[in-house]
């Protein structure tokens, strides 16, 4: 059997006292004793190279001897030469293994540990070399080393939980020969509240990255995706069925509305329902596009395709749609020239970059919208007919807020629990009276426009309840309508009279074309049914 070291005493006038047969005559000895006498008194470590073997030595000093431990290195060269080089090699070695910031376990092929640092000791409550010998998972909590000695693969840069805190932890297998025998443990650890810091910035991404991995499926299996269209009319039932319909079929969507109507809402519950939800839809606004940028933001550009491009490059609207949904608002606006290119790659699905001549291709199903009345444009030859019909593979019709005024109290009271909660409101809710006198107006911008007159009262409310002196902009342009109709024979001259007059003759007219059915009547108007009795007595109807 093979000696792995030597030993060697020699007392400070020379003499030896002890050797191993290795060292009891030759070279080796010689050298060693003749470097002890010039050895500065803080070194520790020796590197000797006798008779073609390197040979490494860690001294140990007290008042009259020196003791030797010499040890063959045939295969580490860069220790030998860390040693050789380096005067205080001992005092790093000393402060790898004792460094109060950073920690350390070695372990053995088993896992059991063999050295753990005293900073980890104390962290974990055992006395000096209370934990050797143990199993490491049995005395590290959430401890990977056990899989590392049985993989032989290091986990560098991870987050380990221990003790309640959060700490980086590298995992590192030692092998010799090609064989795993072992593996080191170094954890940071730094002044308290240097720890403190970092687990709570840890702590807090992690958080964040909890909320939003909710975000993430609350988004991918809310009902349908159509939470956002509100409303219960027969225009707005009749939406969401088509809408529920085309979704699922990787056909071509083309959607027309007035401007305000939500023509993006549903371009996104038409995403979220298709099997192409996994991925974003991919949103542009070709209205708001510069002519000149069209191409490089639909296509792509290369680098140095024109003054001011990025040297990388950028990837395309199309390039960044690939596998999802690219949704082209006011497509009605596209210029001629980009229409021409557009219409191309619907037909080959394959594009070239600017200042590229490289074929690209790209899988995405197409939503365009606009408020423009494109057959008039085609007419006019200020639109190509083969794009339209190309885009056009299945229409939706977004109605007009002013056809589906029953819808307007919950769009109301909906636009209400939201901007409060945004904007920290107390304003809970909105007289009947109120709701009534909005469903008189005609509403040109639509469910935009009642939205935002909605949030400008909750602002400026500093009551719970939204009341009609809360739309005093409102008020006078229904008054001043042409479309309102207003009650005879003389004009009242309060606000509330106003709404009241108006209010008997919506419900005058809905009465005459329902033919009396006071359900549906109550549903055109959105009121409920004593409402609408009362109301009815008064009438004398």
């Amino acid at each position: 059997m093979s000696v792995a070291f030597e030993l060697l005493c020699v007392s400070h006038d020379g003499q030896v006292r002890f050797c191993t047969p290795g060292v009891e005559s030759g070279t080796l000895q010689s050298r060693i004793i003749e470097s002890l006498e010039g050895l500065p008194s803080g070194q520790r470590m020796l590197a000797l190279e006798v008779d073609g073997v390197a040979q490494i030595a860690i001294v140990v000093r007290n008042e009259n001897h020196s003791l030797v431990v010499i040890h063959p290195d045939e295969s580490n060269c860069a220790l030998f030469d860390f040693i050789a080089t380096v005067d205080i090699a001992f005092d790093i070695l000393h402060h790898f293994i004792t460094n109060p910031y950073e920690g350390i376990t070695v372990v053995d092929k088993d896992a059991i540990i063999r050295y753990i640092s005293p900073v980890h000791e104390r962290f974990f409550g055992y006395k000096p070399g209370g934990a050797v010998g143990q199993r490491v998972q049995d005395v590290i909590e959430n401890t990977h080393l056990q899989d590392v000695v049985r993989t032989g693969k290091a986990e560098i840069g991870q987050v380990q939980q221990m003790l309640n805190t959060s700490r980086v932890v590298n995992r590192i297998p030692i092998t010799r020969d090609g064989q795993v025998v072992g593996a080191i443990g170094r954890v940071l650890f730094r002044a308290p509240e240097e720890v403190h810091e970092l687990s709570r910035q840890i702590s807090s991404l992690r958080a964040e990255v909890n909320y939003y991995e909710k975000e993430l499926t609350r988004l991918r299996h809310r009902t349908f995706g159509l939470e956002e269209i509100v409303g219960e009319s027969d225009a707005i039932m009749k939406l969401k069925a088509e809408i529920r319909k085309v979704a699922p079929l990787d056909v071509p969507i083309f959607i027309t509305g007035e401007s305000g109507t939500g023509k993006e809402l549903v371009a996104h519950a038409i995403h979220n329902l298709s099997r192409r939800s996994d991925k974003a839809m991919v949103v542009v606004n070709c209205g708001a596009l510069p002519g000149s940028l069209v191409e490089s933001e639909l296509f792509g550009y290369d680098s140095g395709a024109f003054t001011g491009a990025k040297r990388e490059g950028r990837a395309g609207k199309f390039e960044m749609a690939d596998r999802s949904t690219l949704f082209l608002d006011e497509i009605g606006d596209l210029p001629l020239e980009a229409q021409v290119k557009l219409l191309r790659v619907l037909e080959g699905s394959s594009y070239e970059r600017v200042g590229s001549n490289r074929q690209r291709s790209a899988d995405f199903r197409l939503i365009s919208a606009t408020n423009r009345d494109l057959k008039r444009l085609i007419t006019d030859e200020d639109y190509r007919a083969d794009l339209y019909f190309r885009i056009n593979g299945v229409t939706l019709t977004i109605p007009p807020l002013r056809d589906r005024k029953s819808d307007i109290p919950i769009l109301a009271r909906h636009f209400i629990t939201k901007i409060a909660a945004r904007v920290g409101s107390n304003v809970r809710s909105i007289t009947p009276e109120t709701l009534t006198f909005l469903q008189c107006h005609q509403w040109p911008g639509n469910v935009r426009q009642l939205y935002h007159q909605i949030q400008r009262a909750i602002i400026f409310a500093n009551h719970h309840e939204l009341s009609l002196e809360d739309f005093p902009e409102i008020y006078e342009e229904t008054r001043n309508s042409p479309d309102t109709p207003l009650p005879e024979p003389a004009a009242p001259t309060t606000m509330k009279d106003t709404v009241g007059n108006i209010e008997l003759n919506l419900i005058r007219e809905a009465i005459k074309r329902y033919g009396g059915n006071k359900k549906r009547v109550a549903e055109e108007l959105g009121i409920s049914r004593s409402y609408l009795y009362k109301r009815l007595a008064e009438l004398d109807l």
